[in-house]
């Protein structure tokens, strides 16, 4: 059965979910971008994949150090599953860069749970926030993020809020400097534009409205198991529960606030619905619903191309 096959952390599971990802990669160049190929757009095709080989290869970090899943493959799995059933977030651009600048800043606000170096990684996480955000404005709603983790973690909470705004400011000054010194500062206040919408036409789009719908329900049904089953999880992830509940509701408010037709900003809640998913997986007993996660996602993936 494929959830147990998952259920495990060996080279086997890590190829396969490698190789998944490339079908899904090739599908979304050939079904959903529809490139002219080239040389210039194969290279650009196959850098785009190290970049996201990267960015697995930061999860598996982030994943392993913050005890986000126990000893399966179950949250690489959905990530790569994640990304198969929104395929836009698999095209480059300013909101995918972003995020990817963002997962050093969730790497350091995450081991906020350890106690140690807090004012070290408030910094950190400020300045790459900061950073992401010169990119794409929205990026800067995760100082939100780092708030909470202040509120839990930190027993100087004055200081810690001080040191974020210095944090973050840094790398938005440096910015300023270098456009105003270069008589171009229209540019640099272009980048402060946060656009927004209430009706930004995800709910008008069924290619988009369906999928999210369907990881909406499967998050909260894996974050209701785990209300009652966390204590039998073989991972330590409640200290990073008041975290995980933030960045989720941040990345459902971003779904919602952004004009969006493509689903990019999706990938913005990644992060937390697979460790929801994960988790539950690890706690629930029953085989048969645990084939029905997994190929209830598969399906998805899949089908996503025909709706």
């Amino acid at each position: 059965m494929i959830a147990n096959f998952f259920k495990k952390t060996k080279p086997i599971q890590t190829i396969f979910i490698s190789l998944l990802f490339l079908l899904f990669y090739l599908l979304s160049i050939f079904f959903v971008e529809k490139s002219e190929f080239s040389l210039s757009v194969i290279a650009e095709k196959v850098g785009t994949l190290l970049l996201f080989f990267t960015f697995f290869i930061i999860i598996r970090f982030i994943k392993r150090k913050n005890q986000f899943s126990g000893q399966d493959s179950y949250l690489l799995l959905f990530m790569v599953l994640l990304f198969a059933i929104f395929p836009g977030t698999m095209v480059i651009n300013k909101v995918l860069l972003s995020h990817f600048i963002l997962l050093v800043a969730f790497r350091r606000i995450y081991s906020m749970r350890s106690f140690e170096n807090i004012d070290q990684k408030i910094f950190d996480s400020g300045f790459w926030i900061g950073v992401a955000s010169l990119f794409y404005m929205w990026s800067a709603i995760f100082v939100i993020l780092v708030l909470i983790a202040i509120m839990v973690y930190s027993s100087d909470k004055i200081r810690g809020m001080f040191v974020l705004l210095i944090a973050y400011s840094t790398p938005l000054f440096l910015s300023f400097t270098y456009y105003f010194w270069n008589d171009n500062t229209e540019v640099f206040y272009n980048k402060l534009i946060f656009e927004y919408s209430f009706s930004n036409g995800v709910f008008d789009i069924p290619k988009l409205m369906i999928p999210l719908v369907f990881v909406i329900i499967c998050s909260l049904g894996a974050l209701a198991i785990l209300k009652f089953k966390i204590n039998n999880l073989s991972n330590n992830i409640k200290p990073s529960l008041p975290l995980l509940l933030g960045h989720y509701l941040i990345g459902l408010y971003m779904v919602y606030i952004i004009p969006n037709e493509t689903g990019t900003t999706f990938v913005f809640v990644f992060i937390p619905v697979v460790v929801f998913i994960a988790n539950a997986l690890q706690v629930i007993t029953n085989k048969i619903i645990r084939e029905v996660f997994v190929y209830s996602f598969l399906l998805m993936a899949f089908a996503i191309y025909f709706i």
